[in-house]
């Protein structure tokens, strides 16, 4: 059975999480984010959150530790917090990556341009300073 364990950023293990991953942390104990401890049968598999706009949401800080990549449990996490966000009433997901654009394109995720986003989206303290211009925006299909 796959939980997602509401959890706050000031949580070590999720920083913990991001930081061994070597993914942005500089906003997560700001307001308006909701971060998830992802489990399996009672196991942590992943972390995870969003930030919600209206019906647009931006997936962010998606991580498995290192031994559990290429197992399926990235798969699992992202699949879970899109549930999560959707019962949140988010019905647009969106999500900036330097280094994982080639796992969400498997997962069917759209690459767009910034300027395809709304306004919301783009005017988030990832989208507007963490993630540098390098960061590619993707879209749930």
């Amino acid at each position: 059975m796959i939980t997602a364990v509401p959890v706050s950023g000031t949580d070590t293990n999720l920083q913990a999480a991001l930081s061994a991953a070597g993914l942005p942390m500089d906003d997560v104990e700001d307001t308006g984010r909701s971060f998830f401890r992802i489990e399996r049968d009672g196991q942590r598999i992943g972390f995870g959150g969003f930030e919600l706009y209206g019906e647009d949401a931006l997936l962010r800080s998606v991580v498995v530790p290192e031994d559990r990549r290429g197992t399926g449990a990235g798969r699992l996490v992202t699949e879970t917090l899109l549930g999560e966000i959707s019962s949140a009433g988010g019905k647009r997901v969106y999500l900036l990556t330097t280094t994982a654009a080639s796992f969400f394109k498997h997962l069917g995720f759209d690459h767009i341009g910034r300027t395809a986003a709304p306004a919301a989206i783009l005017a988030t303290r990832q989208a507007s300073s963490i993630c540098t211009s390098a960061a590619l925006l993707w879209r749930a299909i």
